[in-house]
């Protein structure tokens, strides 16, 4: 079994329709539920914006609790190098993502993120997934802060990208592993994200609805406040 350190895997792919709805009977009650559209909709300073046109979703393998090492670790993989300084996370567990990017006057991608160590991990053609499968609780969720930094906590994460405003972040924007940043894990204290219903449907498909207020933060640190959320999602959350 090859290393799951060997690649930070990132999958995309770009959907000619909204999905491929397996086939039911007419009078089965969930048809219409696995037809529902996948949609987002929220509002940022008085100005709301809404689509439902769900054109990729990808999927991803990251190391967690990332740490600075001022020397490369043997049988290792790091997860990133500047300059002098390996970074590298644990070597037995992992971040495990799932993200739906719409296109709309906003383009908006959401991800989900969760912890495995690797022993509930399952080796698949290009990344690993949960061996019972991605299972997401109704109620409160937390924000994954530090995403595509040190990876310390985990959690739901969106990126809004509006056409006429400064692109948005739920975690702290500023990639640069060597730059001091200004903002740390408590940026979304205030902030929910709660999960309505995550429904099992047929064919291993899941309906996902849930609702959002949040604080959005540009790499200059201006900060927006993101209201009236809600997200509607039918998806497998798994790569095959």
């Amino acid at each position: 079994m090859r290393s799951f350190f060997l690649f930070t895997v990132i999958g995309l792919f770009f959907i000619s329709c909204k999905k491929d709805q397996p086939e039911v009977n007419p009078d089965d009650n969930t048809k219409a539920k696995l037809m529902l559209s996948d949609s987002i909709s929220y509002t940022i300073d008085g100005v709301k914006y809404a689509s439902n046109d769900l054109y990729a979703n990808g999927y991803s393998n990251k190391q967690i609790n990332i740490k600075p090492y001022n020397q490369e670790l043997p049988n290792r993989h790091f997860a990133y190098n500047t300059g002098n300084t390996w970074w590298y996370g644990e070597k037995d567990s992992l971040l495990v993502e799932y993200n739906y990017a719409f296109l709309g006057e906003a383009n908006v991608t959401i991800g989900f993120t969760k912890k495995y160590n690797i022993a509930k991990l399952q080796e698949g053609a290009t990344v690993y997934q949960p061996i019972n499968g991605f299972q997401l609780a109704t109620g409160p969720q937390q924000f994954i802060t530090d995403y595509a930094r040190e990876n310390k906590t985990s959690g739901v994460f969106l990126s809004i990208s509006p056409q006429t405003e400064e692109a948005m972040f739920s975690y702290i924007p500023n990639r640069s592993m060597t730059k001091p940043v200004q903002l740390n894990n408590n940026i979304q204290d205030d902030a929910t994200f709660t999960i309505l219903k995550f429904e099992k449907l047929d064919r291993g498909f899941y309906l996902l609805e849930a609702e959002f207020e949040l604080n959005g933060y540009t790499e200059k640190n201006k900060k927006y406040r993101i209201k009236d959320g809600y997200v509607r999602l039918v998806s497998q959350f798994k790569h095959f």
